[in-house]
C-alpha cells in the first residue's frame, strides 16, 4: 500500500486564506447595487444573467487555482527513493591535562571536575565528524581513537584523573604529538586539536611553536584556571608541597596560551560556567567542513507537487484570457540567448555538488569527469570500470579511500592486494566494519580458490597414478602369460622328445597328451587368481587409506569441538553447569548472576592498566617523553 503524506504539511494552513477569499468574493457579489433600474427591462434579464454567468466561473476557477498552488507548496508525496547518506569529514582530538595541578580548587569544585564537564559539553556539541580523546601527564596516552560514537567518549571522560596516570608531570608537547599521530593515521591532513589545560610553562612554549610550524593542524585552547590560583587539594587529604615544604599554588598565565592559540590559527577560550563560548569551536569547524559518502543509505520522499503545474499553468492562462496570448507572443518575439546544457546548475551549485547530483541521477559519465576522487571513482565503479575506479581512488589515502581501493582490486581478481588494502584501512580506522566484513569475504574467496586448485592437482595425480597402475598390471599379466606359454612350449617339446625316443610307450603318450589339457586350464585359473588377489590387495589398501582419512577427520572434528568448548563464554558454561545443579543451587546461581549485573561498569581500572602497560612498552623500547616535565 502506497503511503501518502505531505512533505511540508504546515503549508496547508494557507487553505484557510483561500476559503476566506472565496467567502469574500461571494459576499461581495451579493452586496453590489442592482443595475436593473438603469437598463431596459427587456435587456436587463439578458445582460445581467450573462454577466453573473461570466463572473461565477471566474470566482470558482481562481479559488481552485489558489487551492492547487497551496497543495503543490505542501509537497504531496506518494513514494520514496534511496539516496546515499553523507557525513561531515571533520576530525578533532580532545587533549586533556591530567597533571596534579588540576586538583586545584580555585574553580569550584576543582579544575579537574570542570575540565570533565567542559569536555562532555564539547562532545555533545560535536554532532558531526569524528572525535578522539588523549590524556597526558608526564607522557600522553590514547584514551579513545577517532570515533563518531559520542556515547563511548561520554563513558570514558568521567573516569579520567591524575591518579590513573602511570607518572606525574605536565608534558603538553607529548599530548599534541599523540593527537597528531591519531589524525595522521586516520588519513586526516587537517584537523582540530582542542587542548584543555590550566597552563603551559614558558620553557615549553618554544617546543609547541615548533610543533605548530611543522603541522597543518589548528590548535584551540580552553584554559581552566585563574591568575590567583589555589592550593592543590590531594584526594587522600592535605595539600601538595614542594621540596622545601611550601604549599604549591599553581596559577594560570594566559599570555603564552594566547600566543600559542594565535600561532595555531585557533581560539583561546577562558573558563565560563555556561557553555556559550563553546559555539566558537563549532563555527570554526563549519568553515572547513567537507562531505564524504557514508556506506549507509536513507529513504528520501519524492515531491510530486511539481506535477500539479500541469494543471496550474493551463488554468492560469485560461483566467488571463487574451492577456495570456499577448504575453506568450511577447515572450516569443524576445531575442533568446544561447542555451548551454546544465548551465543553471553552476549558478547555484559548485562542481562537486553538480557531480553528486549527476551520480544520484545515474549519469555516471558526467559524474566521472569531476576532480573529486571519491565521486569519480564511485561513478567508474558503477560503470564496471574497476581499473579506472582504482586509479581514481589511489589518490585518497584515508581509511575510506583504502577501503574503496580494496573493493576495486577484489573486482579485478587481485585478492591478495585487496586484503592488504582492507588491512591498511582497518589500521587507520579499526571501527570500519565494512572493511572487516569485505576482508573476511575476500579471504574466503582466496581460500576457496586455493582449495579448488589443490583438488584439481590431486585429481590429476590420482588419474596419472591409476593409469600407471593399470599399465603395470597389464604388463605384469602379459609377462605371466608369456611365461606360461613358454612353459607350455617347453613341456610340449620335452614330451615330443620322449615320444620320439621311446615309441613303445603309446599308452603313456595318450595319458600325457590327455594330461596337457588340465595344465592349460590350471595356468589360466592361476592367472585369474593372481589378478583377483592383486585387485583385492589394491582394494584393501584403498580401504585402509579411507579408514585412515576418516580417523584423521574424526580427530580433527573432536579437536574443533574441544576448542569450541574451550571458547564458550562464561554464560554458556554457567548454563551447562546449571543443568547439573539442584534447583536450590540453580536459584542461588541466578541470584548471583543478577547481583553481578547490577554492578556498574567502571572503566577507570581498565584505563589505568592500559596506560601502565603502554608505559612499560615505551620504557622497554626507550621511547622517552618529549617536552618539559614537572612533578605537578
Amino acid at each position: 500500500m502506497t503511503e501518502f503524506t505531505f512533505i511540508r504539511p504546515d503549508a496547508l494552513w494557507l487553505l484557510i486564506v483561500v476559503a476566506l477569499y472565496m467567502l469574500w468574493r461571494l459576499t461581495g457579489s451579493k452586496r453590489q447595487p442592482s443595475n436593473s433600474q438603469l437598463i431596459a427591462p427587456h435587456l436587463a434579464t439578458q445582460v445581467l444573467s450573462q454577466g453573473q454567468q461570466k463572473r461565477a466561473p471566474s470566482h470558482v476557477l481562481s479559488t481552485l487555482l489558489m487551492a492547487l498552488m497551496v497543495v503543490a507548496i505542501a509537497g504531496p508525496s506518494f513514494s520514496k527513493k534511496e539516496v546515499p547518506v553523507y557525513q561531515s569529514k571533520m576530525a578533532r582530538v580532545l587533549v586533556m591535562d591530567m597533571s596534579r595541578s588540576m586538583y586545584s580548587t580555585d574553580i569550584a569544585p576543582s579544575r579537574l571536575q570542570q575540565a570533565r564537564y567542559k569536555a562532555l559539553d564539547m562532545v555533545d556539541l560535536f554532532t558531526e565528524g569524528e572525535t578522539a580523546l588523549v590524556a597526558y601527564a608526564n607522557d600522553a596516552y590514547t584514551i579513545s581513537p577517532l570515533t563518531s560514537d559520542s556515547q563511548t567518549l561520554t563513558n570514558l571522560i568521567p573516569s579520567l584523573s591524575p591518579d590513573i596516570m602511570p607518572g606525574q608531570g605536565s608534558n603538553v608537547l607529548a599530548g599534541l604529538t599523540q593527537a597528531q599521530e591519531l589524525l595522521s593515521q586516520a588519513g586526516y591532513a587537517r584537523g582540530d586539536v582542542i587542548l584543555l589545560s590550566d597552563g603551559i610553562d614558558a620553557d615549553e612554549e618554544a617546543d609547541v611553536r615548533d610543533w605548530l610550524a611543522s603541522h597543518d593542524y589548528r590548535l584551540h585552547i580552553y584554559a581552566i584556571g585563574t591568575a590567583e590560583g589555589a592550593p592543590i587539594n590531594l584526594p587522600d587529604g592535605g595539600f601538595l608541597k614542594d621540596q622545601y615544604g611550601q604549599i604549591v599554588i599553581p596559577t594560570t598565565d594566559f599570555s603564552p596560551l594566547q600566543r600559542l592559540a594565535q600561532a595555531g590559527n585557533g581560539k583561546l577560550l577562558r573558563y565560563q560556567a555556561s557553555a556559550a563560548n563553546l559555539s566558537v569551536l563549532q563555527s570554526t569547524e563549519q568553515q572547513q567542513q567537507e562531505l564524504q559518502q557514508d556506506n549507509k543509505q536513507t529513504l528520501w520522499r519524492i515531491d510530486a507537487g511539481i506535477y500539479l503545474t500541469l494543471l496550474i499553468v493551463p488554468l492560469m492562462l485560461w483566467l488571463m484570457g487574451r492577456r495570456a496570448l499577448v504575453l506568450c507572443a511577447f515572450m516569443v518575439l524576445l531575442p533568446q540567448p544561447k542555451a548551454y546544457a546544465a548551465q543553471w546548475q553552476s549558478w547555484f551549485n559548485n562542481e562537486q555538488q553538480n557531480a553528486l547530483s549527476a551520480y544520484q541521477n545515474e549519469a555516471y559519465d558526467q559524474a566521472s569527469q569531476t576532480e573529486n576522487p571519491l565521486i569519480a571513482g564511485a561513478a567508474k565503479y558503477q560503470q564496471q570500470d574497476y581499473r579506472g575506479a582504482l586509479d581514481a581512488f589511489a589518490s585518497d589515502n584515508s581509511a575510506q579511500g583504502l577501503y574503496n581501493q580494496g573493493n576495486a582490486l577484489a573486482q579485478l581478481g587481485q585478492l591478495d592486494e585487496a586484503i592488504e588494502r582492507y588491512q591498511q584501512a582497518l589500521e587507520k580506522n579499526p571501527e570500519l566494519e565494512s572493511a572487516a566484513r569485505n576482508k573476511a569475504l575476500v579471504e574466503q574467496m582466496r581460500q576457496q580458490q586455493q582449495q579448488e586448485s589443490q583438488q584439481g592437482n590431486n585429481e590429476q595425480d590420482s588419474s596419472q597414478n591409476k593409469q600407471q597402475t593399470e599399465q603395470d598390471n597389464d604388463n605384469q599379466q602379459q609377462g605371466e602369460q608369456q611365461q606360461s606359454q613358454q612353459g607350455q612350449q617347453q613341456s610340449a617339446a620335452q614330451r615330443n622328445d620322449a615320444n620320439n625316443n621311446d615309441p613303445q610307450n603309446s599308452a603313456q603318450e595318450n595319458d600325457e597328451s590327455s594330461g596337457q589339457q588340465p595344465t592349460e586350464s590350471e595356468s589360466k585359473q592361476s592367472d585369474s587368481e593372481q589378478s583377483q588377489q592383486q585387485q583385492q590387495r589394491q582394494n584393501g589398501e584403498q580401504q585402509q587409506g579411507d579408514k585412515a582419512q576418516s580417523a584423521e577427520q574424526q580427530q580433527q572434528a573432536q579437536q574443533m569441538q574441544q576448542q569450541q568448548g574451550d571458547q564458550q563464554g562464561p554464560e554458556q558454561q554457567l548454563a551447562a553447569q546449571a543443568s547439573e545443579l539442584t534447583p536450590e543451587e540453580r536459584e542461588r546461581a541466578q541470584q548471583l548472576n543478577q547481583l553481578l549485573r547490577k554492578i556498574p561498569d567502571d572503566p577507570e581500572i581498565l584505563l589505568r592498566n592500559k596506560m601502565q602497560l603502554e608505559s612499560r612498552k615505551r620504557q622497554r623500547y626507550r621511547r622517552l617523553p618529549q617536552g618539559v616535565e614537572k612533578s605537578w
